[in-house]
């Protein structure tokens, strides 16, 4: 089963959870890709994410890169996504260039329109979301590949705009997020790749991977697909399970609370007329009921030893051609979540035992 192509990720949602300070869980994660970086990992994934610090509070991903480049070799860094909506694209893609310059090219770009919860608190209406988010994506690729460019649509209008610094990379790796099979398809008729998974269930993907390649075949690109998988790991299984057993549940049940400031009800047909069918929907509800039982039953979080999480990925490898595979670790906090030393853990621990199998 060893990929000697296959890749592998961290990624982080950079989840601040009750009784953490703010500024201690920023310093956290620059450790950790410091960690990641000596452990031989191929990158590091933040998502871009306002308001709700448990969920996550990685509200300049950008900043988050440059400053751990300072400190670190080889690793590549990728956003995922920039939530193209609530940015001025001209502005964000002259951040993404200074980025760029500042991690000496090992910058991705993500792409996504963020969560429904966020569009309140940035002032945005959700009817607004996909026309800015599909000329904004059309917007910062010119910006960043074009010396000078222009762009007439219905949300912006620039004419003859350089964007500066200009960026390092010639062309830098895009990907897509989200569960939308539209969005896969517009990922494949560009040839850029889609990252899936993270706190989901893997059913939730399915149809959108399989639209995505096909699409590619039709377009004749190579699929670019990129798994984030939740693990919990532990030299036995018994450690493992009792930490993931508060841990776990935790997470979602924190995760989820932002669902709890949008009126679905009252606001539900805005969100079904804006392709934001989820949220109207009970799905993120349902998180904050999730027991343990649930969660393992699911596969949303893969709990055991080191051999037992290289067979799970052996496993999931049999049935989706993936070129990159990233852990998701559950996050620390006093009052459920993991210790630091116990989250680091998880990196060592599947950088050092699993990972080799599949290189």
């Amino acid at each position: 089963m060893a990929n000697s192509n296959l890749k592998f990720g961290v990624y982080t949602e950079m989840n601040c959870m009750p009784g953490v300070d703010t500024a201690e869980a920023v310093w956290d994660v620059i450790g950790h890709i410091e960690q990641c970086d000596r452990l031989g990992y191929d990158v590091y994934m933040a998502i871009e994410h306002h308001f709700f610090p448990t969920f996550g509070q990685s509200s300049n991903p950008l900043a988050l890169f440059s400053a751990a480049a300072q400190r670190t070799q080889k690793i590549r860094f990728r956003t995922l996504c920039h939530t193209l909506p609530l940015h001025t694209p001209t502005v964000l893609a002259g951040e993404i260039a200074t980025a760029d310059v500042l991690t000496g090219g090992r910058l991705d770009l993500g792409f996504g329109r963020g969560h429904a919860w966020l569009y309140k608190l940035a002032g945005i209406p959700y009817e607004e979301s996909q026309p800015r988010y599909e000329e904004a994506q059309e917007i910062i690729m010119k910006a960043l590949t074009e010396e000078r460019f222009s762009f007439h649509g219905n949300k912006y209008v620039v004419d003859d705009v350089t964007v500066y610094p200009r960026p390092v990379q010639a062309k830098m790796p895009v990907y897509l997020t989200g569960t939308s099979g539209r969005s896969f398809r517009f990922a494949a008729e560009r040839g850029w790749g889609i990252s899936v998974g993270g706190p989901a269930p893997y059913p939730i993907f399915v149809n959108a991977m399989k639209e995505y390649r096909d699409a590619c075949a039709k377009a004749g690109h190579k699929p670019i697909v990129s798994w984030i998988q939740p693990v919990h790991i532990a030299p036995t299984e018994n450690e493992a399970q009792e930490q993931a057993r508060t841990a776990a549940p935790y997470f979602y049940h924190q995760i989820a609370k932002p669902i709890l400031s949008i009126d679905q009800k009252a606001d539900r047909e805005r969100l079904l007329a804006a392709g934001y069918g989820f949220y109207a929907s009970d799905a993120m509800n349902r998180m904050l009921e999730l027991t343990y039982d649930d969660i393992l039953a699911q596969d949303m979080v893969w709990v055991g030893t080191p051999a037992q999480i290289a067979n799970k990925v052996a496993d999931f490898l049999a049935k989706e051609e993936l070129d990159e595979f990233a852990i998701q670790v559950l996050p620390r906090g006093p009052q459920g979540g993991l210790t630091l030393e116990q989250h680091r853990r998880v990196h060592e621990l599947f950088a050092k035992e699993v990972m080799p199998a599949f290189k």
